[in-house]
């Protein structure tokens, strides 16, 4: 049975209707509707099921009736099928996203001058690009980051993540972060900043498509949204801290746990956090969104 026929005969409401529609176009329109009334309806759906080897998926002891039972039958197949081949695509989707995380990753630490710095500031929650990192002379580095990031210096990080298509889709929300950064909007700011770390990840592994295995109409034939900013945050942070565990600001946060004035993407998404707009916290999120792009960058080159 084509696949045309039975989405013609799924726009019908009731399952009766459906086994009505579905005859009909199987014959073409040979068969008329008392016709179809008069035929013994329970043999043909057997015959249907046999025809369309639906036997495992047809349960009309678990059905409201037994037309119920032969669409759920097409309806359970048609799932089954789905979910085989999303396993299938999934694992070669995971196997070419897993190397070119990782690849990226080599990339960024080759151009690391300090290792033991980069992860003595990552459990600080300082996740930075390599040059911010080497640039760092000495000192306190809180005070010395929050000296150097000027709007002027922040919008020339910028203007280096708009030469990546995922950043570059998204340039009037980056350039109005920073104009509320400059107004010293800060909350505006850190809730700007948040989406755009899932958004730029979403964007090189799926609507810009770097990986060669296709899974977004896999995502949209299952009705999933397929997230990958936790995955692909903690495979980075595996490969280039030693750490598979997400950082606070990006970690689920139970509520009752929060602590007023911390950076945590849950409380500040739900609106638990009000007291969050600070400097330092603002500038925790943007150099993570810098560091992102440094990775996203190595991927696109790796994929030319």
């Amino acid at each position: 049975m084509s696949p045309e026929v039975l989405k013609e005969a799924e726009k019908e409401g009731s399952s009766r209707e459906f086994f009505f529609r579905l005859l009909e176009l199987l014959s073409e329109g040979r068969l008329s509707r008392r016709e179809i009334k008069a035929l013994n309806h329970r043999e043909v759906i057997k015959e249907i099921v046999k025809a369309n080897s639906l036997e495992e998926y047809f349960f009309p002891g678990r059905a409201k009736n037994i037309y119920n039972a032969l669409r759920n039958a097409f309806r359970l197949r048609e799932r089954a099928q789905v979910e085989r081949e999303w396993e299938g695509k999934l694992k070669s989707w995971r196997e070419e996203f897993e190397e070119l995380l990782l690849k990226a990753a080599s990339s960024y630490l080759l151009k690391v001058k300090d290792e033991e710095l980069l992860r003595e500031l990552y459990e600080r929650d300082w996740l930075l690009p390599s040059d911010i990192l080497n640039s760092f002379p000495g000192g306190n580095f809180e005070e010395w980051i929050v000296r150097v990031s000027t709007a002027e210096f922040l919008e020339g990080r910028l203007e280096g993540w708009l030469e990546l298509p995922p950043f570059k889709r998204r340039e009037k929300v980056l350039r109005d972060i920073l104009k509320a950064y400059r107004l010293n909007c800060l909350e505006l700011a850190i809730y700007g900043l948040f989406p755009q770390c899932e958004g730029v990840i979403w964007d090189t592994f799926v609507k810009e498509n770097t990986l060669e295995a296709d899974i977004e109409e896999l995502i949209r034939k299952r009705s999933r949204k397929f997230v990958t900013i936790q995955y692909a945050t903690k495979l980075l942070l595996q490969e280039v801290f030693g750490k598979g565990e997400l950082p606070p600001f990006l970690n689920h946060l139970s509520f009752v746990d929060y602590k007023e004035g911390t950076l945590n993407r849950h409380a500040i998404g739900h609106g638990v956090a009000v007291n969050f707009g600070t400097g330092e916290n603002f500038l925790k999120l943007f150099f993570f969104l810098d560091f992102l792009a440094e990775i996203i960058s190595y991927i696109f080159k790796s994929k030319r």
